[in-house]
């Protein structure tokens, strides 16, 4: 890794410190064991709509693995891209740094007649989507909910730090040239379209959680509010230093709930019973995937050691 991308990743770390120290703070303040508890009570006498929630959140992570697969275009199940996400999802919310890409490589590389370039590629292909989509929502809700306009030159760092941490994460250059004649080839005409379609979807639909939390609170939000608070809220993930984005996470999505007229201890209520749903959910669902295939579980063991052995 070269300096600056050491810089950036030592910046990244800063942040997230500065994060988790904020939430400890929020704790401090705000938390209150009763108020969860009924609020979980509350939860819990609509079966209903977690349901929904449940099924609508497990449906972004389908849409995903859909637009993957699409992407890659080759002859394999789609299963197997179903349950690289959420051993993806499964392993982002153990480890302490984002190492689920790594798993999405390694199981996609497994498969016949794809090679390890071609793995990293597509990972990062649907990384940078996933940003360039959250960052597009953030930007946008920005505008409508905190009346600010981000100006050009703030829009050109974020995609520049997209493409860093990109590199960051995969550790190692990507060949642009190819990937761009890729992209070309790709994402021409409505197949393109349909997988950004699928990935922008995919958000839309991981915001049924917090439109669903946030009302058992006492925050109403409308679809679009809910869809800004979690894009502002994943975006911040990039600054992860603990499991699933511990600290982090909160951090950001009870200040995004404030800025939409919440008051700071119903946000971070919110925030933390938010977070609490997406931990049950991937610790289930990757329960269930190494259940099933029991033969993943040494390729997660082996990029987790890999991973160890880096640091």
């Amino acid at each position: 890794m070269n300096m600056s991308g050491r810089a950036a990743k030592a910046g990244l770390q800063v942040a997230g410190a500065a994060m988790v120290v904020l939430f400890g703070w929020l704790t401090y303040r705000y938390f209150d064991g009763r108020a969860l508890l009924r609020h979980l009570s509350g939860l819990a006498r609509h079966p209903a709509a977690m349901a929904v929630a449940v099924f609508v959140y497990g449906t972004s992570f389908w849409l995903r693995a859909w637009a993957w697969k699409r992407y890659v275009g080759k002859p394999i199940a789609f299963s197997v891209y179903w349950r690289a996400v959420l051993l993806s999802l499964f392993v982002n919310h153990l480890a302490p740094v984002k190492i689920g890409d790594a798993v999405r490589m390694a199981l996609l590389a497994r498969q016949p007649g794809v090679s390890a370039s071609e793995a990293i590629e597509s990972v990062a292909v649907m990384r940078l989507l996933d940003m360039a989509v959250l960052g597009g929502l953030t930007v946008i809700g920005m505008y409508a909910y905190m009346h600010y306009i981000p100006r050009i030159s703030l829009l050109a760092a974020a995609v520049a730090a997209g493409f860093v941490l990109t590199v960051i994460v995969f550790r190692r250059s990507l060949r642009l040239d190819r990937l761009w004649r890729r992209w070309r080839s790709v994402f021409h005409g409505w197949s393109g379209a349909a997988m950004v379609g699928a990935v922008a979807a995919s958000w839309l639909c991981e915001a049924a959680v917090i439109g669903v939390i946030a009302k058992a609170v006492g925050i109403p939000l409308s679809f679009g509010q809910a869809v800004w608070a979690n894009s502002a809220t994943v975006s911040g993930q990039i600054a992860q230093v603990a499991p699933g984005g511990i600290g982090t996470y909160e951090a950001v999505m009870a200040f995004a709930l404030t800025r939409l007229g919440a008051p700071w201890e119903k946000a971070y209520a919110a925030a933390v019973l938010t977070h609490a749903f997406k931990f049950l959910f991937s610790y289930a669902a990757g329960a269930a995937v190494l259940w099933f295939w029991r033969s993943d579980w040494q390729m997660v063991r082996g990029v987790w050691k890999k991973e160890r052995e880096k640091r």
